[in-house]
């Protein structure tokens, strides 16, 4: 038996670590919705990105990088993108909740194959591809109707998420050309490190409302640091599990695997007390995880 299965566990192990940093994600995201009542936005961004960064930091140190460079505006922009990118997570997070965020963030296949369209003109899309960017399109509109129990800006930031997690695949996959896959994460990780520490100053001594951009500190107590801690070694594991799945696995089947979060994300939902999401808003959800897998296969 145990000589059937060491193969088996081989032949999959892109899929095993794309499904443990599924499971990550999703259980990342429950922790940050929870905190999200106790905690601004901004600030869940700030101890995402606190936790994590020592470590890659410590990595770079021990094992330095081998690596061309001589793009430092495109990493730059790389992880000034996913510094967006993690504000429109945490707080979609907290105004849309864990299945539904997840949801417009399993979308980025569809939007990346409108910008290969737009940008890359020898790309032309076939028949299936608009009929799959249609149907998860329709997906989202079911999501995002007018008479779901959320406001149509949470909704939007979900929308911008999506186009932000798909412009970062694109640039990560420029950016390797050049740089060590740590580099590229530093650059992701360090930019929301900064930008939530301005968004924090701005709202704290400048007196701004918690919103998109700003937020005032409160200062974390007790058990709290527990949280927060597991929180950040729990991002820290989806890029690093993510990292592992495409050493070992095609691009296509990692992101149809990624799929699992919003599965993950409705089990903690329904394990929480929360239920599940209405028949509508079900049916969109099934509608985009489809249209992506479909999309992603190309």
């Amino acid at each position: 038996m145990l000589s059937k299965i060491h193969p088996f566990i081989s032949k999959n192990k892109g899929i095993g670590f794309m499904l443990l940093s599924s499971l990550c994600f999703a259980m990342m995201s429950a922790m940050a919705q929870r905190m999200s009542k106790f905690f601004p936005s901004v600030e869940l961004v700030l101890f995402r990105n606190a936790v994590g960064l020592p470590f890659l930091i410590l990595s770079l140190w021990q094992k330095p990088a081998l690596q061309t460079g001589g793009k430092l505006g495109f990493l730059i922009f790389r992880g000034l993108l996913g510094a967006f990118t993690l504000y429109c997570l945490f707080y979609a997070l907290e105004h849309l909740g864990l299945s539904l965020t997840n949801t417009y963030g399993q979308a980025f296949p569809l939007f990346i194959a409108i910008f290969t369209f737009i940008w890359i003109p020898t790309e032309s899309l076939k028949s299936k591809q608009v009929l799959f960017l249609l149907m998860g399109f329709m997906g989202i509109l079911l999501i995002f109707r007018p008479s779901a129990d959320k406001h149509w800006q949470n909704h939007s930031v979900g929308l911008l998420y999506a186009m932000g997690t798909a412009l970062g695949y694109m640039a990560i996959k420029e950016a390797q050309k050049y740089y060590d896959s740590r580099w590229v994460i530093f650059s992701f990780m360090a930019a929301g490190f900064t930008a939530s520490c301005i968004s924090l100053i701005l709202g704290t001594w400048g007196n701004l409302p918690n919103s998109f951009w700003s937020g005032q500190w409160v200062s974390p107590q007790g058990t709290q640091y527990i949280e927060i801690i597991i929180m950040g070694l729990l991002a820290l594991g989806v890029q690093s599990f993510t990292t592992q799945a495409l050493r070992f696995e095609k691009t296509s089947i990692v992101g149809a695997v990624g799929n699992s979060a919003v599965l993950f994300s409705i089990i903690i939902e329904i394990i929480l007390g929360h239920g599940l999401p209405d028949m509508i808003v079900m049916i969109g959800m099934a509608l985009v995880i489809v249209g992506s897998y479909q999309i992603s296969k190309k």
